[in-house]
This record gives C-alpha cells, sequence and structure tokens, in this order.
C-alpha cells in the first residue's frame, strides 16, 4: 500500500526536526504476558536491563532534552525509567505504537514470517511491506518534534519497527550533510541498522559526527 500524501509531507520534516540533534532509538524492556498486547507491562528484569542500560549509556544519555515513546505501558516506562535522572517528561506519541489502523495485512504478514529479526531480512523478504510504517513513525516524530526544545532526542519504541524507524532518521540526517561527506556516512550508518536485531532495551546512536552505532545492553537480553 502506498504512503498517503499527507503522511508523506509531513515526514519530509524530519530532517529539520533532528538537524544538529544526536537520536537515540531504543527498544522497550522485557515483558510480562497479558491478554491485551497494549497492556504488557516490565517486568522486574525488564526494569533492570533499564537501570543497566542507563548506566552503560549515560554519556549518550547525558544530553537529551526530549524523550518521545510508543503510549503503551512498555514503552511509557521504559522510557520513564531511561530518563529519570534527566528529569524529562516522556510525550507519548500514537503513531510509534504498531497496533494502528495503517498496519495493513501485507505488513502482519511479514511480521508473522520474519519475527525477531534484523531489518535486512524485512526487507530482502517482504520489500516495500513496511513503506507505510516507516513513514508514518517518521511524520509522527517531525510533528511532535516541531517544537522541541534545543538537545539530543531519545525515542522508545517496539522490536522491527524501531529499525525501521532508524532507518528513516539515518536517511533524514544524511539529507542535510554536505555532499562531500555524505554517501559514505550514509552508507555506513545504513549498514549498522540493517545489520542489528534490537534486543531488550537495546537501540542504535545516529549521529552526524560519528555516524550510527548499535547501543547494546550489559543485562541479558532476548538477542
Amino acid at each position: 500500500e502506498g504512503v498517503p500524501d499527507a503522511v508523506a509531507a509531513f515526514a519530509a520534516r524530519l530532517p529539520e526536526v533532528i538537524r544538529g540533534r544526536r537520536v537515540l532509538l531504543v527498544r522497550h524492556g522485557n515483558t510480562a504476558k497479558a491478554e491485551v498486547d497494549a497492556e504488557r507491562e516490565l517486568t522486574d528484569h525488564g526494569r533492570e536491563q533499564c537501570r543497566r542500560f542507563r548506566e552503560a549509556w549515560a554519556s549518550s544519555l547525558s544530553g537529551v532534552s526530549s524523550v518521545l515513546a510508543s503510549p503503551v505501558k512498555r514503552t511509557a516506562e521504559t522510557a520513564a525509567l531511561l530518563s529519570e535522572p534527566l528529569g524529562l517528561q516522556v510525550r507519548l506519541v500514537e503513531d510509534l505504537y504498531f497496533v494502528r489502523p495503517w498496519r495493513h495485512e501485507a505488513m502482519k504478514a511479514a511480521d508473522r514470517d520474519c519475527g525477531y529479526a534484523p531489518v535486512s531480512e524485512y526487507i530482502q523478504r517482504h520489500p516495500g511491506s513496511h513503506d507505510v510504517a516507516a513513514k508514518t513513525m517518521a511524520a509522527a516524530v517531525a510533528e511532535a518534534g516541531a517544537d522541541l526544545p534545543p538537545g539530543d532526542l531519545l525515542l522508545v519504541g517496539h522490536a522491527g519497527y524501531l529499525s525501521f524507524l532508524a532507518l528513516e532518521v539515518v536517511d533524514a540526517m544524511a539529507s542535510t550533510m554536505p555532499v562531500a561527506s555524505k554517501e559514505a556516512w550514509h552508507t555506513a550508518a545504513r549498514q549498522a541498522v540493517l545489520d542489528a536485531n534490537v534486543g531488550e532495551v537495546c537501540g542504535f546512536e545516529v549521529s552526524g559526527a560519528s555516524g550510527a552505532r548499535y547501543l547494546p545492553n550489559p543485562e541479558a537480553t532476548d538477542f
């Protein structure tokens, strides 16, 4: 399915929203089961993952001035725990959650087929399946970020979808760079995202100065 024009227009604003910022994208922590997906909550292990990630990547988190998260319990709590030492309020963004009207049948089929896997596997086996998701999340960040204060940005989301959003962030950041340095930076940064199977409370740091890197958790995770 194609990306709606209004969504594409908002997504096109992402480069300006993230210009001059480092962007951190982190998956939620370990959860307990629940009858309804949105009701899943962090376990004690999930909270410990948040604490360990916060300690391990304190320097990366230190510049964060804004936090956007999927609105469900597990992502909201992960975001709150990661940003607690910074004294920041978490802004909940509906379209950072994947159970939305835009999640069409081809997207669901790709999710079932690939499961927890690097985003490169999704792109190879189901090309285009998550284009709407990627652009919708990018548009949501761009819209929410229009009035953010200066400083770095933390985004907290879900496995698979987080990587598609990270690719949007990489592409947007590359579009603001000088031509001479853009190609090598863009290629390396995209590869860092494509290769990663994102574990619980793990994620990416994307910076115009240093590219993209995977941020593992010292605590045990699912990957």
